[in-house]
């Protein structure tokens, strides 16, 4: 039904236009058309509110609030934006928006008329703080101190703000090079203002740097009472007589305590810490370095952005492993940082705590029980803790929280882990079909082709298919002993026992740690491997530094008792 009243509406406005014919109709429908590209603008309709205001000037050329919209629109057009405002300016000259934005524009275009027009405004209308504001930055970017100073002194008589207009006066005395009227500025501000007397002493201090006269700036330091010497402005002014004096201890101590200072602005706070770090190749650097993450880490910080930045320096220099008790107070501020919870599993996989990763995976997901990198990094843990059952059931739990729009990596691997999973509880046909989601996801993940490939020479299965995913990953990895293992064992299965020799004694040359409990197996094989070979002393002696690593096994134990290779 409101469908059909809009078109009808249309069809009657359209008879209306076409029996209009005097100025009132007319103008009746520029009004339309013109109140109709305004809903369309606070609607976000560009594109329908440009098309209404040209059709609205159509009706009538005299239109000064659709060229005054119009010009608004123009974002990458300046002489369209200035046609448009002059027009709107000339239509309707009395209207004091259109007349300053127009002067506005002539200004910030480089003609000097556009100030002339904004005078003229004043004149008018002198409590127009956006003018006298605007005239203050023109003249800034002019270079023109004389204007500026005269613009200040018109608008304190209007504002009456003594103090806002002689400390803008201060500052742009400074910024122009004028420190002498600059200090005579500060020493009244001084004198009128006690209650703000530091922060007017320090910007004093700091003219009579600019001065070169240091000696006096330190006097004006020295002035301040211990808790006023603490405050961000006294901070600076002795940073800057340090850095004016070439007093390096002094320096050092200043940025020091301006890092650990809480009444400083953050901003501050982080431009004082990495001036303090300095140059990694300085050989002072490492003795900074630990000055400074002893002084942050017991801060009481409730803002992560000077820690933010502490451990991009660390991240530069490489030293992961210095970085984690930062990770761990950023994580106490706010326990939802996922990017510092998931840097700590990390570490903790890498240093074998699986009860650590236990932990933050846990206490993320009482952050975020949607996030699959926590199923994934906890059922991870749980794997090489040899939990396959608890595993498995993290990682079905998870698997819900898979989206389309996760990182197609991570689903990889997630499936993969998670038919590892399968594969551990017996459940080998659905272990295959994960193995062939992940490699869908993809077809490259090395580890999942090696696990799937072992597990198929392991049932005896597919075999072929087994020989081509290994070795892939023997050709993209080729010194990664795990890989070359189980595509010796596969071509052992196959009965290439010369080329299986070939590969598993290139695994046995890139065993990282000989003594590894893991690595009993690869010397299992290498012995089944050369046993096939007749090669009957060799396949002993490898059966028996698997046996060292797994004495347990009986069925290792048998083949060294009877010198002979039975089949698992």
């Amino acid at each position: 039904m409101r469908i059909l009243l809009f078109i009808f509406g249309l069809a009657v406005c359209g008879l209306s236009v076409a029996a209009a014919t005097d100025d009132g109709g007319r103008q009746q429908r520029y009004q339309q058309l013109y109140l109709e590209s305004v809903c369309q603008r606070e609607a976000g309709n560009e594109v329908a509110q440009y098309r209404l205001l040209q059709r609205a000037l159509e009706v009538n050329p005299d239109g000064a609030e659709a060229y005054f919209d119009l010009a608004l629109m123009q974002k990458e057009n300046p002489d369209r934006i200035l046609e448009y405002l002059a027009k709107a300016y000339s239509l309707s000259p009395d209207n004091k928006d259109y007349a300053y934005e127009y002067a506005r524009v002539k200004a910030a275009m480089g003609d000097s008329t556009g100030i002339t027009l904004m005078e003229t405004l004043l004149g008018d209308e002198e409590r127009r703080d956006d003018i006298y504001a605007y005239m203050c930055n023109y003249y800034s970017w002019q270079q023109d101190y004389d204007g500026l100073c005269r613009t200040l002194e018109r608008w304190r008589q209007v504002k009456g703000d003594d103090e806002f207009m002689s400390s803008n006066k201060m500052r742009a005395a400074m910024e122009f090079g004028r420190l002498d009227d600059a200090l005579l500025i500060a020493d009244t501000l001084i004198d009128q203002h006690p209650y703000k007397a530091t922060q007017y002493k320090a910007v004093k201090g700091e003219i009579l740097l600019g001065l070169n006269r240091e000696a006096e700036a330190l006097e004006v330091y020295n002035t301040f009472s211990t808790t006023e010497a603490q405050e961000p402005g006294a901070q600076i002014l002795l940073y800057k007589y340090a850095l004016k004096t070439g007093n390096k201890q002094l320096e050092t101590q200043v940025l020091k305590d301006i890092v650990v200072n809480p009444d400083m602005q953050m901003q501050t706070r982080q431009a004082a810490l990495v001036q303090y770090m300095g140059s990694k190749t300085d050989s002072n650097y490492v003795a900074r370095r630990d000055t400074m993450m002893a002084m942050l880490l017991p801060l009481p910080e409730e803002d992560p952005a000077l820690l933010a930045v502490m451990l991009n320096e660390m991240q530069k220099e490489g030293a992961d492993s210095l970085c984690i008790p930062i990770f761990n107070k950023l994580l106490e501020i706010n326990p939802a940082d996922e990017y510092s919870r998931i840097n700590l599993m990390q570490n903790a996989l890498r240093n074998d705590d699986y009860e650590e990763v236990q932990r933050l995976c846990t206490d993320g997901l009482k952050e975020n029980a949607t996030q699959p990198l926590f199923y994934y990094f906890g059922g991870a843990g749980l794997m090489v803790a040899k939990k396959y059952e608890e595993a498995l059931s993290l990682f079905e739990r998870g698997r819900g929280y898979i989206a389309g729009d996760t990182n197609t990596e991570l689903v990889s691997s997630y499936y993969c882990s998670y038919g590892d999973a399968l594969h551990q509880m017996g459940r080998n046909q659905e272990a295959y079909a994960m193995y062939d989601s992940a490699l869908v996801y993809n077809n490259g993940n090395e580890m999942c082709l090696n696990n799937y490939a072992y597990f198929l020479s392991l049932d005896g299965v597919q075999l072929d298919k087994a020989e081509r995913m290994s070795a892939y990953t023997v050709e993209m990895r080729p010194e990664e002993s795990t890989f070359l293992d189980t595509y010796a064992w596969v071509l052992f299965l196959k009965g290439d026992y010369e080329k299986a020799r070939e590969y598993i004694d290139k695994a046995l040359d890139n065993i990282g740690n000989r003594e590894d409990q893991d690595n009993s197996s690869l010397y299992d094989h290498a012995g089944d491997i050369y046993w096939h070979l007749n090669l009957t002393a060799e396949a002993v002696d490898y059966w028996r530094q698997a046996l060292k690593m797994e004495p347990d096994s009986q069925l290792i134990r048998k083949k060294v008792t009877n010198r002979k290779y039975y089949k698992d």
